[in-house]
């Protein structure tokens, strides 16, 4: 579903990805991990065509998008939850999803099946997103990305700073995601969620490549090693 291929970008001169590879096929969980400030977010924004590429290409179900601006990759089928819960503050949590469904023919449906994934968001409807828990306004991201049934989920760190039970149902919602076909890129800096949820492991350092293969064949320990360098 995602090729990315020999990947360079960065911040006007400021290089940040070198020759960065990562795919994930329909029905996956492609997982990026690494320290902070390795490049991880970029690599996302990338994708996304938020960050111009400078080098590489970025291949969405067999169509170069590496010079396509962002809202047509959306409407190919990414959807996209950045860090840090990003939310319209001002607008209620209705009024999110009804931003993000705006055009669509079933509407009404795609918002349904966002509060059946994520139930705590359904007595909440009439709240300020900017009135939300961390925990809350995550799902919220995550199920306003959702509201389009995109083919490629691109995750940021969807965990972090997040109560363990929310967590839980994140960790969950990801997986049936998964298991309806969909793909999922995630940046994620907690082994056990990363181990447990995903297919495949990417471990950047400075920009690059230092490890990548099947989850099932990364131990935690070797993980923790690569997490260290």
């Amino acid at each position: 579903m995602l090729e990315v291929r020999g990947l360079c970008s960065g911040y006007g001169r400021a290089r940040v990805l070198f020759d960065v590879d990562v795919a994930v096929r329909a029905g996956q969980v492609a997982c990026v991990m690494g320290r902070n400030g390795v490049g991880k977010t970029t690599l996302l924004n990338t994708v996304m065509g938020l960050i111009p590429a400078v080098g590489g290409s970025v291949v969405f179900d067999g169509v170069d998008v590496t010079r396509a601006p962002t809202h047509v990759r959306v409407r190919s089928g990414m959807g996209y939850a950045p860090q840090g819960h990003e939310t319209f503050a001002p607008l209620t949590v209705l009024e999110n999803l009804k931003v993000a469904a705006d055009g669509l023919p079933r509407s009404g449906e795609a918002i349904e099946e966002q509060l059946e994934l994520f139930p705590r968001l359904r007595p909440l409807l009439n709240r300020r997103a900017g009135l939300l828990s961390g925990g809350q306004a995550q799902q919220l991201a995550i199920a306003r990305a959702l509201v389009a049934g995109p083919r490629l989920l691109v995750l940021d760190e969807p965990t972090e700073g997040i109560q363990p039970s929310i967590v839980a149902e994140i960790v969950e919602v990801i997986g049936q995601v998964a298991a309806r076909g969909v793909a999922v890129l995630l940046v994620e800096q907690y082994l056990d969620v990363a181990l447990g949820l995903a297919d495949t492991v990417t471990v950047l350092d400075a920009g690059r490549v230092v490890h990548s293969g099947q989850a099932a064949d990364l131990s935690r320990e070797e993980a923790a090693r690569l997490l260290a360098v």
